[in-house]
Parts: structure tokens; sequence; C-alpha cells
């Protein structure tokens, strides 16, 4: 009976110090318009249309594209591993896709 008893202490003391990741409970970080983007977005179409540089604020980049459409992915990619936090709809409205200059 003494080993029941301390094997059912044990147990409930296991059980009261698990972390709270185990609880079931997320921990979910919000998500940048940028990176929500660049999830979406991180296929093209195979063609190649001719170089396109893409600038959204300070950032720009300049690839050789289908349309646009990589060099708007890598602009993504970009502003969201340099920590841009605008909204998607801002980036949308906010970025600009050309020929070189």
């Amino acid at each position: 009976m003494r080993s029941f008893v301390s094997v059912w202490v044990l147990a409930l003391g296991l059980m009261a110090c698990g972390d709270d990741k185990d609880s079931g409970e997320a921990d979910l970080e919000p998500v940048s318009g940028a990176c929500e983007l660049v999830a979406e977005l991180d296929s093209c179409p195979a063609c190649y249309d001719g170089v396109v540089t893409c600038s959204y604020g300070e950032e720009s980049v300049t690839e050789g594209s289908c349309g646009d459409c990589q060099a708007r992915v890598a602009l993504y990619g970009q502003l969201c591993d340099a920590g841009v936090e605008d909204s998607r709809a801002d980036i949308e409205a906010g970025i600009s896709c050309s020929d070189p200059e």
C-alpha cells in the first residue's frame, strides 16, 4: 500500500510540474503581413519575362521574373526577414514593381 501511495504522489507531482506548452495551448505569435504574403505566394509560374525591381519603403529587390512574381515574392521574404511589421494591406498597396533603372 505504501508503494502505491508513493507512486500516486510522484505522478501528481510530475503532472503539476509539466510546462505550459504541454497544456494544449499553443504559443501563437502574431505573423507580420510580409510573412503571411511570402507563405502564401511561395511559388511562381516557370517563365522568364525579364528582370524586375520591386520596392517597398527602404527595401528593394531585383530579380529575373515571370511577370513580377519572383521579384515580388523575394521582396516579401526580405521584408519578413527584416522584421517589417506593416499590415498585409499596407504592403500590397505600397509595393511597386517596374523595370530596373
